[in-house]
Order: structure tokens, then C-alpha cells, then sequence
């Protein structure tokens, strides 16, 4: 018993049958469930009953290694249909709407000698949502450029698979200075991107305050019209998402979205990330955008296909920025291949609704539990700060 538990232990493959002399029932059941495929009892075997174990035995291992034969030339087949389907993927993509930089510009980070750098092995990506609809809650300030709604920092490491992401809220308290003697108009972070210094390269606006915030160094990134957004997500046909609580109108008390799990569309995903009507407003809210976050993370990694995020890029490429080209963007996607969905750790800058400096319902970030997590997750030992 002990030989056959160490025999499957290690991954033995072939077929292995009980001779004793012992006729004892808890014996052949034992070995049974260990992996043994018959049993003979050595006091009353005969020639004939050897030889037959013999030919069944020898049977069973064809089959086995007819099916792992079959299994091979699947995977092979697989394996090519798959580097085919990657190759016209990116040549389609290639002919498609040019993903660039636009209206975001060029990503020219201030450099912090207290960030020690990643290396190679790391992406670090700034993906931002702009909303530009400057009739909601009054944003005339941004003046049409567009406020980032989402902010999400993205950390990708090649070697291990680890993907940990960083949760910004909208209404992070940035300070009243945006940059270059420019007063802020609400102290919110969102708003630095449309009114920071520097209008030509405007992420580059939000970028610093990040580096001087957090110390994240951000080496690229993606915007994306939160219009186009919802265009996605109805496009891939929307995500599977547990809805923590119920949200309901503001205005009329009606129910929108009721708790539990839903198939969650573009147009239902914008009432998730844009609903404020709760008790506890931004906390509830940010506690639905993070379940949103790993819901669409998942469904992006195990759900959609190539052709899904073909037909998807000819749809939305117009509304994004990127300073990724396309040879960095196959890189990145064949990385992302690799992600297992325990390997993704999501995670919301800790903190609470405060008033500062006249500003009532930012978000005030906890310096201390922020380091922590920043340090434990987002640096490396040497690195931290």
C-alpha cells in the first residue's frame, strides 16, 4: 500500500495490480482507491487468470497511450489555430483606426529619486475613464476636456503573472495648487487633467500629482472616453458582476439595479459607476466600483475571445489614448495570457469623506494605511518609501 501511494505520489503512469496471498477485503479497497487496477489472490491464481490480467493490463495501457497520442495532436492543432488566430488578430488590428496619444499627449513623468525603478519585468500603467460631459454635477470648470472619473493604476509583473491595481477615487483630495500657480477649483484629483499646467501633454498633469501623492512612477498609459466605455462593454456583450447593495434613482426613489448577481451591460455599468445615492455616498460608491473592477478584470481574462477584442478595438479605438505602441500592446497582451485570476490583487487608496480647506465631500486618503499597502504591494523591498 505504502509502494502504490508513493508510485501516484510521483506520477507514475502506468497500471498497477494487487498479488497476495492475503484475501482481505479492506486490503483490495485500499488499494483500489490508491490507483490499483485489479487484484489477484496468490493461493488460488492460475495460468490462465495471469495471462488475462496480462492482456487487459496491456490493453489498457494502448488505450491510454492512444488517448495521450489524440491529446497531443489536439493541443498541437490548438496551439497552432491559436498563434493563427494571434497573427490575424494584430495584422487586422494594424489596419484598424490607429490607437495614439491624442488629446492626452506625451507622458513625461517628473523623475522622484526616491522611486527606485522596477526594472524591465514590470508595466506600470495609468488607465483613466474621462468623462466629458460637462452638464454632469456642474463641471463646466474642466471646460470640455474632460474629468477622470476612473483612475486605476495598474501594476503588471512579466515573471511572476502578478497583476496588483491601485483604485484612485475621483474625489482624492489633491491640495488647492494645481501646478504652475493655478488655484483648484474643488481640490479634487480629477480635475488636474483638464486644468493642470500643462495643456499640451495633459496627462502629464495627473501623472505628477500621482508621483508627488503616492510616489507611483507611471511609465504608460490608456484613456478612455467613458462614452466608449459603455460602447464596449455593450459590444463584448456585457460582464458578469455581483451588485453589493441595491441602487436606486436619486430623484425618484426607483430601483435601478437591485442587489445580487447580474449580466451587467455598458449602460447598467454607467449607473454603477456613476450612482452618489446611497447614505454613505462615497464609500458605498467606491465599494461598487471596486467589485465592478474585478468583475470586468475576470470576465476580460476568461470570457472574451480574439475576435471579441477585434471587433471591440474597430468600435472604441477612435475614443482611446495611449502612449503604448503596437508592438508594446501585443506584449502586453501576451503577458496578460498568462494572468490567473487569483494572481490579481485590487485595491482602493484607504481614507474617508472629509471637508478641507472650504471643499466639503472629497476624499481624504489615510497616509499611513496607504503606505503600507503601497510599500507591501506596489514596491520592492529596497524600494520602499
Amino acid at each position: 500500500i505504502t509502494l502504490i501511494e508513493r508510485l501516484t505520489a510521483g506520477g507514475f503512469t502506468g497500471k498497477i495490480v494487487l498479488i497476495s496471498n492475503y484475501d482481505d477485503f479492506d486490503l483490495v479497497r485500499q488499494g483500489m482507491v490508491l490507483g490499483a487496477q485489479d487484484y489477484l489472490l496468490k493461493l488460488t491464481i492460475t495460468t490462465q487468470e495471469y495471462t488475462a490480467m496480462l492482456g487487459r493490463m496491456k490493453q489498457a495501457l494502448d488505450e491510454t497511450m492512444r488517448r495521450r497520442r489524440q491529446d497531443e495532436l489536439a493541443r498541437t492543432a490548438l496551439d497552432k489555430l491559436e498563434r493563427q488566430q494571434q497573427a490575424a488578430f494584430w495584422q487586422k488590428l494594424l489596419l484598424a483606426p490607429a490607437l495614439n496619444e491624442g488629446d492626452a499627449g506625451k507622458l513625461d513623468q517628473q523623475k522622484d529619486p526616491d522611486i527606485e525603478e522596477n526594472g524591465e519585468r514590470f508595466y506600470n500603467l495609468l488607465l483613466l475613464g474621462i468623462d466629458y460631459d460637462a452638464d454632469d454635477e456642474g463641471r463646466d470648470y474642466a471646460e470640455g476636456k474632460g474629468m477622470t472619473d476612473v483612475i486605476l493604476y495598474v501594476q503588471i509583473n512579466r515573471d511572476s503573472g502578478q497583476v496588483n491595481a491601485f483604485q484612485i477615487p475621483r474625489d482624492t483630495y489633491a491640495g488647492e495648487d494645481l501646478g504652475g500657480g493655478l488655484a483648484s477649483h474643488t481640490g479634487k484629483i480629477n480635475e488636474l487633467y483638464a486644468n493642470g499646467p500643462d495643456q499640451k501633454n495633459r496627462i502629464n498633469n495627473l501623472a505628477n500629482k500621482i508621483s508627488e501623492l503616492f510616489k507611483l512612477p507611471v511609465d504608460e498609459y490608456v484613456t478612455i472616453d467613458m462614452q466608449a466605455f459603455k460602447t464596449m462593454l455593450n459590444n463584448m456583450g456585457g460582464i458578469e458582476m455581483y451588485v453589493p447593495w441595491d441602487i436606486t434613482d436619486k430623484g425618484t426613489g426607483e430601483l435601478l439595479v437591485p442587489q445580487g448577481t447580474h449580466r451587467v451591460s455598458g449602460d447598467t455599468a454607467e449607473v454603477i459607476l456613476r450612482n452618489r445615492n446611497y447614505t454613505t455616498a462615497d464609500y458605498k460608491r467606491l465599494e461598487t466600483q471596486q467589485y465592478f473592477y474585478a468583475a470586468l478584470v475576470k470576465s476580460l481574462l476568461n470570457d472574451y475571445t480574439l475576435a471579441d477584442y477585434y471587433s471591440t478595438c474597430k468600435v472604441i479605438a477612435h475614443y482611446i489614448n495611449t502612449s503604448l505602441d503596437i508592438t508594446e500592446i501585443w506584449g502586453l497582451y501576451a503577458t496578460m495570457l498568462k494572468v490567473k485570476p487569483e494572481n490579481i490583487y485590487i485595491v482602493r487608496a484607504p481614507g474617508g469623506a472629509a471637508n478641507i480647506e472650504g471643499h466639503s465631500q472629497v476624499y481624504y486618503v489615510d497616509r499611513e494605511s496607504c503606505a503600507r499597502i503601497l510599500n507591501e504591494h506596489f514596491r520592492s523591498e529596497t524600494g520602499q518609501v
